[in-house]
């Protein structure tokens, strides 16, 4: 039992240390191996349990910083999100019979297609998936602009199976599998390696990023709105030298309703046309009683000249899901919900240069990407305020989904955080500029960056075609039980 128990622990710990703060990526390709031995051997009722605890110590461990808002919501997102991990050691055992090429295939298929589901069902959460942790191996992750991320999460669990096989029995036909398997990795990084260098001279597009770090506790008090917006403004006057095609700030950097705090508005509309520079602010709007999370787009002359309205509200912060069942909790939490945009709107920051704003987390949803993407976007620009959670490892977890975006679309990606982080980010997931401190700290530090990124209006097969790898996956389990289930008959 404590050999189990810590075998559990550890591939609890490996794949924590794979994500931000200590990002040793590199330990993903073998976490998940001692959990592995685990379940060689264990009926449904133990592989189910032992990965579910193991998916729970991961979640916690990864999504702990939740505590700053709920530390119930801690303890019922880890649980739910364990659940992921028990099917996954469900399917350890029942694809267990397999021979040696099926469980190669079916069962990081199996992770994947897991992985998949829970970023879209009841809501959806596509935080720290797997692939997530090589955000920053370039070469590996082009891929996927082809397979998506979850594309890259079942090649690190090809790995993982293929370790566990390898230290379980030898042979020819052991070995002939770890060929197959170093071939699909040769063609993969070769892959990224042609990708990255047959790069076009892509068109450009400058633009600054303004990071106040305001702190949460202060953002919403009504006597300190003035002094918010006039410190945004006067952070944003040195950036007119670099003369940049547009200023972005943060989500509701201006902290308000628009309607509601028309002096304070007017000084940013006024700002930007002093400074000859469109300003991307983040405000919050209303229509009748109808209430949107939005950024606007002034113009060089101080005009309103486009918004977007958010679409995919978080449950719980912005919204109350079910709310006829789960109206009682406003008796505890007064909860006034948003409502979501309706269009996948493209602003200008120029002549022949689109881009579409995505606020708050919406820079980690494939399906919001893509569609700014098909709408037309050049570039993305995500606006978004990371301070509720404090000097943890959100803002990085934040980021590492936000890369993956930028390569399966091959667009780049600006960041405005209130808080950080905050950068520009390359069609290949390269980040070429932070906001920091001289000691390149870049979270809750004030700061700005500017940085000239590319504009691309090519698509690739993922923006045109979606998430085909994983509904591929769902087949491949769905192929794997017909298979079993023809044996036993």
């Amino acid at each position: 039992m404590l050999r189990t128990i810590t075998s559990v622990l550890l591939t609890a710990v490996l794949l924590v240390a794979s994500y931000p703060k200590l990002e040793w990526a590199p330990l993903a390709w073998v976490a998940f191996v001692p959990l592995l031995f685990v379940l060689d051997g264990k009926n449904y009722k133990s592989a189910f349990g032992w990965s579910y605890a193991c998916g729970f110590l991961f979640f916690a461990g990864t999504m702990g910083w939740l505590v700053y808002v709920t530390w119930a919501g801690v303890i019922l997102l880890a649980a739910y999100l364990a659940i992921y991990f028990g099917l996954f050691g469900l399917a350890w055992k029942a694809f267990k019979p397999l021979p040696l090429e099926g469980r190669l295939l079916v069962l990081p298929a199996a992770w994947a297609g897991l992985e998949f589901l829970r970023t879209y069902l009841f809501s959806g959460f596509g935080w720290v998936i797997l692939g997530h942790s090589q955000y920053k191996n370039l070469l590996l992750i082009q891929i996927a602009d082809i397979i998506g991320g979850y594309g890259v999460s079942f090649l690190i669990m090809l790995v993982n199976v293929m370790v566990f096989e390898s230290m379980k029995s030898a042979g020819e036909r052991i070995f002939r599998a770890r060929v197959a398997v170093a071939a699909i990795l040769v063609l993969v990084f070769a892959y990224g390696f042609w990708r990255m260098a047959s790069a076009p001279q892509w068109p450009t597009v400058s633009v600054a990023v303004v990071q106040p770090n305001i702190p949460q506790g202060i953002k919403w008090q009504e006597r300190q709105r003035p002094w918010i917006v006039r410190k945004t403004i006067d952070m944003s006057e040195p950036l007119q030298a670099f003369k940049p095609d547009m200023i972005v700030w943060p989500e509701t950097s201006l902290p308000g309703i628009i309607s509601d705090e028309p002096n304070l508005f007017n000084a940013i509309t006024l700002a930007a046309s002093r400074l000859r520079t469109p300003f991307l602010i983040g405000a919050i709007t209303h229509t009748g009683e109808t209430y949107y999370n939005s950024a606007y787009l002034i113009s060089a002359q101080g005009k309103t000249v486009g918004h977007y309205h958010k679409i995919h509200l978080v449950p719980f912060g912005e919204y109350l899901p079910l709310r006829p069942v789960l109206g009682w909790i406003n008796r505890f939490v007064p909860l006034e919900d948003f409502a979501s945009g309706r269009e996948y709107t493209i602003l200008q920051a120029g002549p022949s240069k689109p881009f579409g704003v995505l606020i708050c987390f919406e820079d980690t949803l494939d399906d919001v990407r893509r569609n700014l993407v098909n709408a037309g976007a050049g570039f993305l620009v995500n606006i978004t305020n990371d301070a509720w959670f404090r000097d943890t490892k959100e803002p990085f977890l934040h980021l590492q989904g936000a890369v993956f975006g930028c390569v399966e679309n091959k667009r780049s990606l600006v960041r405005a955080a209130n808080t950080g982080v905050s950068g520009f980010v390359d069609p290949f997931g390269r980040i070429l500029a932070y906001v920091q401190d001289n000691r390149h700290k870049k979270t809750f530090v004030e700061g700005t960056a500017f940085a000239s990124i590319p504009v691309v209006q090519e698509k690739t097969f993922y923006t045109k075609y979606g998430d085909v790898f994983a509904w591929s996956c769902l087949l491949v389990i769905l192929g794997g039980a017909g298979t079993l289930c023809r044996k036993r008959m």
